[in-house]
């Protein structure tokens, strides 16, 4: 959320619209100026519902744009500003928690055309406006030039996944059976590395995560040699896009993003922007985002009810390695390369600024004035 507010917010400024922007993670009793737009801090509340109202009406703001979950919010929390979600949908049917959260909205808006698919079958409307990444910044680079810049071997076959460690119990990433998938990969083919982007919670010291260094350990993988994590302190400090995720992802030879449903998937897209082709399931918005790679089927997989009473689709790992093993064989494939990069470029955040979020603020403006 943080990185599509980074990108868009100064977009939609220099569209001519005041901004100011509520960040409920990681700004406490300060106000701060970004990009000439105000910041303005958490109250109590985790995800700043408590002071989101407080906030607009400091600002004189005409409507509220929230980029988070639906079914976090409660909009009876700030009765006195507009509230418009742009909000996901990583499973189906429309869970009830979101329906009922978003039917209150004033407008709504997804980022997925499987989101929009959903709100439409539940009987709401809604308006479509994807998330973006930066073209000109994740770009295709020399491959040998970014893994020396990794310190990745450069005779390896890497498969990378950018993906949060978080939730133990429902861990909506399936990291299990596509590390097992890797593990199988890599049983066939030793010079494979999984480079993991993620937290690897070795001492369990994170309780709503799960060991995945363990769970690499019990596929008779070797933390250090043929799976990399990513180094857990400068992880938490904050790895910039340029240079270390533009080599990241120019480093690898395909993304495995088979996760359980996706609201969007940023990285698929920042992958693919640098000629990176992906692995990913085909459903939920996954579909929409494999311009070059390979999809695992919805017969591959087997529903999972969430939390919020809804499907996700787990993947069988047997599928996930049939898929690994055919990126095996068509590693360093030129074509596969310029199909992932044109594809991403539909998804530049110009693009999308000028396509998209630029005559949905202009329709929603215009109502605004009918008012």
């Amino acid at each position: 959320y943080g990185n599509q507010t980074k990108l868009f917010t100064p977009r939609i400024r220099a569209l001519g619209y005041e901004v100011s922007i509520s960040g409920f993670w990681g700004l406490q009793a300060g106000v701060i100026r970004a990009n000439e737009m105000t910041v303005l801090p958490n109250g109590y509340h985790p995800y700043g519902i408590d002071i989101i109202g407080a906030h607009a009406a400091n600002v004189k703001a005409d409507i509220v744009i929230t980029l988070l979950d639906a079914w976090v919010i409660d909009p009876s929390r700030f009765p006195n500003v507009k509230w418009i979600p742009w909000f996901p949908v990583d499973s189906y049917p429309l869970p009830a928690g979101i329906f009922h959260q978003v039917n209150q909205a004033y407008d709504r808006i997804v980022f997925s055309r499987f989101a929009e698919e959903q709100v439409h079958n539940a009987g709401l409307s809604c308006r479509y406006v994807p998330h973006g990444t930066d073209t000109k910044l994740y770009h295709p680079i020399d491959r040998c030039a970014a893994r020396e810049k990794m310190r990745f071997p450069q005779d390896s076959f890497i498969v990378g996944m950018v993906a949060a460690n978080k939730g133990a119990i429902q861990n909506r990433k399936a990291f299990d059976p596509q590390i097992r998938a890797f593990a199988e990969l890599h049983h066939r083919h030793s010079d494979c590395i999984l480079y993991l982007h993620t937290l690897a919670n070795q001492q369990g010291q994170i309780g709503d995560a799960l060991n995945l260094a363990a769970i690499c350990e019990f596929y008779g993988l070797t933390i250090g040699k043929n799976v990399w994590f990513v180094d857990e302190y400068f992880y938490h400090l904050g790895l910039p896009d340029n240079p270390y995720m533009l080599n990241a992802y120019n480093s690898m030879d395909v993304l495995l993003n088979v996760s359980m449903g996706e609201g969007f998937g940023i990285p698929i897209l920042e992958a693919q922007a640098c000629g990176t082709p992906v692995i990913v399931g085909n459903w939920t918005s996954m579909s929409e985002l494999c311009f070059s790679g390979w999809k695992v089927e919805q017969s591959e997989s087997d529903e999972w009810m969430t939390p919020l009473i809804s499907y996700q689709r787990m993947p069988r790992w047997q599928a996930v390695h049939e898929r690994l093993e055919a990126a095996y064989n068509m590693r360093g494939n030129q074509d596969y390369r310029s199909r992932a990069r044109d594809g991403a470029l539909s998804y530049d955040v110009d693009k999308v600024t000028e396509k998209y979020w630029k005559p949905t603020l202009d329709i929603i403006q215009k109502n605004l004035d009918l008012l």
